[in-house]
């Protein structure tokens, strides 16, 4: 059962991963920047503070990598304030 759930998170990781390099954006990328567009499309509609939480980076840091990330049009932003909440572009 294990085994199936990890093949599943590395199969969505490996179509991020793919998405990425067909916009030749992947290479400019940070391991942490990476780390986080891969966790919101194993998340949808996940926000900052769950970002942060999981994957142990400072909130603060995550709020200054996400606005980037739309900007090169790899996430959207749904929502304002506390109910702001991520999803893949």
């Amino acid at each position: 059962m294990g085994n199936f759930f990890f093949d599943t998170l590395k199969n969505i990781q490996e179509q991020l991963m793919q998405k990425l390099e067909i916009r030749g954006i992947e290479t400019q990328l940070s391991p942490q920047e990476k780390s986080i567009i891969t966790f919101i499309g194993n998340h949808p509609g996940c926000k900052s503070g769950d970002i942060a939480k999981k994957l142990g980076i400072p909130n603060p840091t995550v709020k200054r990598v996400l606005p980037n990330l739309i900007k090169k049009n790899m996430i959207e932003k749904h929502g304002v304030g506390s109910g702001t909440n991520y999803t893949i572009n």
